[in-house]
């Protein structure tokens, strides 16, 4: 690097105060907001080619009459349009505003959850939500995470959808996280899950 140390200082602070990075014995390292949440269209465009392979692998875990409880999310989407195109008959329960618009085939039995819908990420959430969501048992169910690793667990910024997720988890006789490579290894707000509690469904599972 051609640069003195007075510019890398100055650089140094000017990151530190955008609060970018933040200052360790013998450096810098980056920060993560462990409460960010990207809007459902910012997630949409990232590492498709990726989710698309995770649906694809979801799906192959669905059997014919299996009632599934679906979470709200870009990959949970993707796997919501593979099932609306297969020739499986299921009862779905979810909690996205989103997919019941792609859940439209006659053979599909769609509960959707009521309670309050949280605009960012199109879930609903809340106690209404989880009130009616305890009453369900589910063969299978699958749910996203904002960070995954195997002693943290499955992660989500936000301690409302983070309930409705746990919840799902513990209802059902297998649950799933579909998580992406950028999601491995993060953490983030509130664990939902402990490892052992699901399988997970990445790239090249």
């Amino acid at each position: 690097m051609d640069c003195s140390i007075s510019t890398l200082r100055r650089d140094l602070n000017e990151l530190e105060k955008e609060k970018s990075l933040r200052r360790v014995h013998g450096g810098a390292e980056l920060t993560q907001d462990l409460s960010e949440e990207l809007s459902i269209s910012e997630k949409t465009s990232k590492n498709i080619q990726e989710k698309e392979e995770i649906a694809q692998i979801a799906l192959s875990k669905i059997k014919d009459g299996d009632i599934v409880f679906l979470d709200a999310g870009t990959t949970t989407g993707l796997l919501a349009e593979l099932i609306n195109q297969s020739h499986l008959y299921l009862t779905i329960v979810t909690n996205s505003v989103t997919h019941l618009a792609k859940l439209t085939d006659g053979r599909l039995i769609v509960y959707l959850l009521g309670g309050r819908v949280k605009k960012v990420t199109d879930a609903i959430i809340g106690s209404q939500a989880l009130e009616q969501l305890s009453a369900y048992q589910f063969n299978v169910a699958f749910v996203g995470a904002n960070g995954f690793d195997t002693k943290h667990g499955a992660m989500t910024p936000d301690h409302e959808e983070a309930a409705i997720k746990g919840l799902a988890v513990k209802q059902s006789q297998n649950a799933y996280v579909l998580a992406d490579s950028s999601k491995l290894g993060q953490m983030s707000f509130v664990k939902f899950a402990n490892s052992e509690e699901v399988e997970l469904i990445t790239e090249n599972n």
